[in-house]
């Protein structure tokens, strides 16, 4: 499974909650006040996906039968598939246009988990959006530090080195304002 961008890591976060059926997993992804902010994600989608978790053992299916509907499948999480969650969760999103979705849904699924959850998803992004910026400071050139009103702003290497800064920068004060936030609270912890 892909480390990143994979709704199928959203799934297990889900069920580590407890076992749930199929329609009740993507009302998460449909839900505005949920997952479906940030994410979304087709039932026959999520079906599929549901079918590769439990072919690599990360999800167990039981059926329940029910009086005057049709049986249901309802997904288990199994001791492997918790395990690679939280070793997926454990991990900072290496690239910055993965934060709108990978580490919103990461910070979703943390709050479900907990308060320590919360604060080590921020507290691990946030050091490795701090060390990503200060890679790129340490390549950067004379030229793209030059924030006079010379020539050499208008270079096309300036202009990109100023907007991944900023890029970076806006991330780690969203982060920053994120992690006071949690302190007081505001994510129902």
């Amino acid at each position: 499974m892909r480390k990143e961008l994979a709704p199928e890591w959203a799934l297990l976060g889900l069920l580590t909650q407890k076992p749930m059926h199929g329609y009740e997993l993507h009302r998460y992804f449909t839900d505005p006040s949920a997952l479906g902010q940030v994410w979304y994600l087709g039932l026959s989608q999520m079906y599929k996906l549901l079918k590769g978790l439990e072919k690599q053992g990360y999800v167990e299916v039981n059926v329940e039968l029910q009086d005057s509907y049709p049986a249901r499948k309802v997904y288990h999480i199994t001791p492997a598939g918790r395990a690679a969650f939280l070793q997926w969760m454990e991990e900072p999103v290496n690239n910055t246009r993965l934060i709108r979705v990978e580490f919103l849904a990461k910070l979703f699924l943390a709050q479900l988990l907990g308060t320590e959850m919360v604060e080590r998803v921020i507290g691990t992004q946030l050091e490795a959006c701090q060390a990503q910026l200060a890679r790129l400071q340490e390549k950067a050139t004379p030229a793209d530090w030059d924030l006079g009103t010379g020539e050499r702003d208008l270079t096309f290497e300036h202009l990109v080195f100023s907007f991944r800064r900023g890029q970076i920068q806006a991330v780690i004060d969203w982060l920053k304002y994120c992690r006071s936030r949690w302190a007081g609270r505001w994510l129902g912890g």
